[in-house]
């Protein structure tokens, strides 16, 4: 199986300095064990194969924040026999970190790109009711939340919000000890939070870019898939001190089902926090 993985890529990767393919495929597959993420990896991988996606592996090291990007660009083609020019979009990935997060991250960008999708308000509502005045249980969730989801985005003019917001989500997925075996917090634990973002992901997103997947690829990745689960390890100690501390505030706590939008509540604060973000 890595010997499939590595003759995709192979042609459509490059590094500087020092060859990483070994780590870098191992990353890419251990994103497998997040099965939402499944369709996304399938098609990051067909537009590998169709030499229509390019990765470059530059590490960096120091105080540089910029550990990634998703580039597109506009080139004209002139065609000789019918003497008209065309455009194609050069596509790629930059990673300066090699990462499950930085990885996933950039990949996120990616998708969102191919899926041609405009997450605009549906995405936007379902993060919003997701967010708004709530926090996860799990205590170091909470403060992954609040660094990638709030205080990061900060540095971010408003309309790249959305877009952020999308990608990591990802991040906080690939994260999890699904894939990190020591990681602090679970995949349910992030899609629980997130539950309306990941409906929206299950039922708009993916259906959208599962038309665009080679199938042939699809079911050989289904056996990278049964290769890489792990066993989830048991709960930390942290997050049993969290729930502790729930269950005695539970007076204090807002129960959330699935049924969001019907809580008279919720929608008007998601009301407010469009207020607030259209005047911006």
């Amino acid at each position: 199986m890595a010997q499939f993985l590595r003759e995709i890529f192979s042609p459509q990767i490059s590094f500087e300095g020092r060859d990483l393919s070994d780590k870098f495929l191992k990353y890419f597959c251990d994103l497998y064990r997040i099965e939402l993420f499944k369709d996304g990896l399938d098609l990051i991988l067909t537009k590998v194969w169709e030499k229509d996606l390019n990765f470059e592996v530059k590490i960096i090291k120091g105080w540089d924040t910029n550990v990634g990007c998703y580039l597109t660009e506009q080139n004209k083609i002139f065609n000789k026999i019918t003497g008209t020019f065309s455009s194609k979009v050069k596509k790629t990935i930059i990673l300066r970190h090699l990462n499950y997060s930085v990885l996933a991250h950039e990949m996120a960008h990616a998708l969102e790109f191919e899926s041609g999708i405009n997450l605009g308000e549906q995405f936007r509502q379902a993060i919003g009711f997701d967010m708004k005045g709530r926090n996860p249980e799990n205590v170091v969730l909470k403060g992954e939340v609040k660094r990638l989801m709030v205080e990061a985005l900060k540095s971010y003019p408003s309309n790249q919000f959305i877009s952020e917001l999308f990608a990591r989500y990802f991040e906080l997925l690939s994260i999890s000890r699904n894939v990190c075996e020591n990681g602090s917090f679970t995949t349910s634990d992030v899609m629980s939070f997130f539950e309306n973002t990941t409906n929206f992901i299950e039922q708009k997103f993916n259906p959208i870019i599962k038309t665009k997947i080679n199938q042939k690829i699809a079911a050989q990745t289904s056996e990278i898939v049964n290769k890489v689960k792990i066993l989830e390890p048991k709960q930390q100690f942290q997050e049993k001190v969290e729930s502790f501390h729930k269950k005695t505030a539970s007076n204090n706590t807002i129960s959330w089902t699935k049924n969001t939008k019907s809580n008279a509540m919720w929608q008007s604060s998601w009301n407010k926090y469009k207020e607030i973000e259209d005047k911006k």
